[in-house]
């Protein structure tokens, strides 16, 4: 809560609100007030000296004007002075009703430079009091420098005195301040202001959180709302409107906004303006699909992952009404249309976003929302804004599907700005199409369960007493469906026009070479520990890394937690061809998954083969898929003129040769499954057993 509030006063109605929201906020926060007028003596001065030649005569001399001057200036900011000492009676008087102390403050200089100067560090320039009865300086900030009234002769006349500058000056009151509040407005407001000079000025400098007062709503039991991005900053917005609305007894209406018209405005404005050679490099249409199909279903996601993270802070505080909602626009259009229909009586705003430049003083649209919005703004500053008290999400551990190697590297001719979101959406085609219980037009592929009917449901939903259909093979350990080249291939087709589809077509053997490479990147992924001669603790444990402050902790393994392999059994996966390592990875992994295995030692991988063995499966799905990948490469690499056989691959071929064996085994097994009498992908063991024995019955017969 706020409990050093400054308040800047000039007798205006907004002012005059302001007063009333400080009060209200220090009520309930045992707070204090500090009131503030800014008077510019030496403004008066300057326009003084500026209007000397318009003088009578016989004030036209050197003499005269100089002492016309130190009589002009002490007179002058006596009555600034008096001036101000009343604007301050209005709010002390509210302040002893409401029973909250005060401090009076008076400050001399440029209105909008002090008040920054003073809500930032406490530095105002606090002006020594003129004649002020001791029992009333007394409560000024400063008030103990109290300099001669205004003097005057016996016969009436003012008499200039000699002062120094130091003597004008009584420091400054070096306050730290919570909170900022100010009218909209002041004294001078017009029909079609939009926000009053000074406070426009301040809001561009101050560091302080700040209060913008345009009307008399109170603040207890009212809507109020919070605008988040996904950024530090409007994560410290929605931290502090949760602590104020469980204070204040508010409602809480939270929104994330994205624009999906804007890139189709910028695209419209250009297309006729490129020239032929100009649209080739900008490649106009296949940046402007790629937005279409992708961008804009990312950003929705990343909306809902906005609010997911501010649904999961207010967890923490049960006793606040807390409704969501996305906007679709541009962000300060549709947060303005949503303040017109949920009429809070208080909108709380970041001053910067996630797209912060360096230098800047307030984001474009904290900007335009403080101008426009017709309701109080609570704008938070940047003072202690941390990047790890971004909330934690599900989503943010999630490391994504296991993607081949040559798939991994043809998804790098997305543009970079697009990457992640591509990447996201080709995930999602995956799991829809390929992953258990899939809902797309490849679920004939997967292992399914009749239902009373006699077939699954035409509706693509799973009907009553079928089993949801399992993830298609190739698999990665955690048993969901991989990002091989095909399924990519398939991915752009449905997302991207036939452009597009050249542009991420075959990959050269430049590429294909890259593709090893990321197969050893995938394999570094592989966590090593231990030896299979380490006795097996009793509590497993594993030592986890905050993905934003880095701390290192220890906790209990859970059943998510990445699978840990032993020296000897990395030894032993390094025998396999490096591109088609992490695919035998994921196969181990998930055998010892499913059988509780927390780390894969030689042991685990030799039940593994028997398992696979004695289920007559060989995972053969997974080593026709490496069969084919692999023999796309040498052919193409066969018609681009070069190797297309790395040096493991080699070796591993000519061992095979000294033994005698001359044709791929796994060519026979894909000729052979065409001829196969069940479906080896559906069919248990024992069916498919019973099935070969009848087939072989039935031939005997027939002979």
């Amino acid at each position: 809560m706020y409990r050093e509030i400054l308040v800047p006063v000039d007798n205006s109605a907004h002012s005059n609100w302001a007063v009333d929201r400080a009060i209200e906020w220090c009520r309930r926060s045992g707070g204090r007030i500090t009131g503030n007028h800014v008077y510019a003596a030496r403004l008066h001065d300057v326009r003084f000296r500026q209007l000397e030649t318009g003088l009578p005569a016989q004030f036209q001399t050197t003499k005269e004007i100089k002492r016309q001057r130190k009589i002009h200036d002490k007179l002058i900011e006596k009555g600034l002075q008096l001036i101000s000492d009343s604007f301050l009676d209005q709010t002390d008087r509210l302040c002893k009703e409401a029973g909250v102390p005060m401090n009076r403050q008076l400050l001399e200089g440029i209105n909008y430079e002090e008040i920054i100067r003073e809500a930032n560090r406490g530095a105002g320039r606090l002006p020594s009091l003129i004649g002020f009865d001791p029992n009333i300086a007394d409560k000024y900030d400063g008030g103990d420098k109290v300099r001669s009234d205004v003097k005057v002769t016996e016969d009436g006349r003012i008499v200039a005195e000699d002062e120094e500058q130091d003597e004008k000056l009584a420091g400054s009151s070096g306050r730290i301040y919570d909170l900022l509040v100010m009218g909209a407005h002041g004294i001078g407001k017009q029909e079609f202001s939009q926000l009053g000079g000074v406070v426009s000025r301040v809001l561009r400098q101050v560091e302080k959180d700040t209060l913008i007062v345009r009307n008399e709503r109170p603040l207890a039991g009212g809507k109020w709302m919070v605008c988040v991005d996904g950024s530090a900053y409007g994560y410290k917005a929605m931290r502090v409107a949760l602590d104020l609305a469980k204070e204040f007894d508010a409602t809480l209406y939270v929104c994330s906004a994205f624009d999906v018209e804007y890139h189709h405005v910028v695209f419209g404005n250009i297309k006729d303006i490129l020239s032929v050679a100009a649209s080739k490099v900008f490649k106009f249409e296949e940046q402007e699909e790629l937005h279409n199909n992708i961008i804009d279903k990312g950003l929705l996601k990343l909306c809902k992952a906005n609010l997911k993270r501010a649904q999961i802070m207010a967890e923490e505080y049960p006793e606040v009404p807390i409704e969501t909602q996305i906007l679709v626009g541009k962000p300060f259009d549709c947060i303005l249309r949503w303040v017109n229909e949920i009429e809070p009586s208080l909108l709380f705003l970041a001053r910067h976003g996630s797209h912060r430049v360096n230098g800047t003083d307030m984001g474009s649209q904290a900007d335009n929302l403080i101008r426009l919005a017709d309701t109080n703004l609570l704008l938070i500053g940047t003072e202690n804004v941390r990047p790890e008290d971004i909330p934690w999400i599900e989503e943010d551990g999630e490391t994504g599907l296991e993607w081949a190697p040559q798939a991994e590297v043809r998804i790098l001719r997305v543009p970079p700005f697009a990457l992640g979101i591509a990447r996201k959406a080709v995930e999602e085609f995956v799991l829809d199409n390929y992953g258990t219980g899939a809902n797309g037009t490849y679920r004939e592929d997967r292992p399914t369960t009749s239902n009373a009917n006699g077939g699954p449901g035409s509706d693509g939903a799973v009907p009553d007493g079928e089993v949801p259909r399992a993830a298609v093979p190739p698999l990665d350990g955690n048993g969901l469906p991989m990002v091989t080249s095909d399924r990519l291939d398939e991915a752009i087709t449905k997302l991207l026009p036939t452009h597009m589809q050249l542009i991420m077509g075959i990959g050269t053997a430049e590429e294909l070479a890259l593709a090893e490479v990321k197969a050893d990147e995938a394999m570094k992924r592989t966590r090593v520990e231990g030896s299979d001669a380490d006795p097996e603790p009793d509590v497993p444990m594993i030592s986890v890394k905050c993905p934003v402050t880095g701390d290192v902790q220890m906790r209990e393994r859970t059943a998510k937690d990445p699978i840990v392999w032993t020296v000897e059994a990395r030894g032993r996966l390094d025998a396999v061809p490096l591109i088609a390592r992490p695919l035998a990875r994921n196969t181990v992994e998930r055998f010892a998954r499913e059988h509780g295995f927390w780390r894969v030692t030689t042991p685990v991988m030799d039940e593994n083969k028997e398992a696979m063995i004695a289920a007559d499966e060989f995972d053969m799905d997974t080593m026709l898929v490496m069969f084919k990948e692999l023999q796309a490469k040498q052919l193409r690499a066969a018609a681009e003129g070069v190797d297309g056989l790395t040096p493991e691959m080699r070796r591993f071929i000519e061992e095979a040769k000294a033994q005698g064996v001359t044709r791929c085994p796994i060519r026979d097994v894909a000729e052979a499954t065409d001829a196969c009498p069940v479906d080896i992908k559906i069919a248990t063991p024992e069916e498919a057993r019973a099935a070969v024995e009848a087939f072989i019955d039935d031939g005997g017969d027939a002979e």
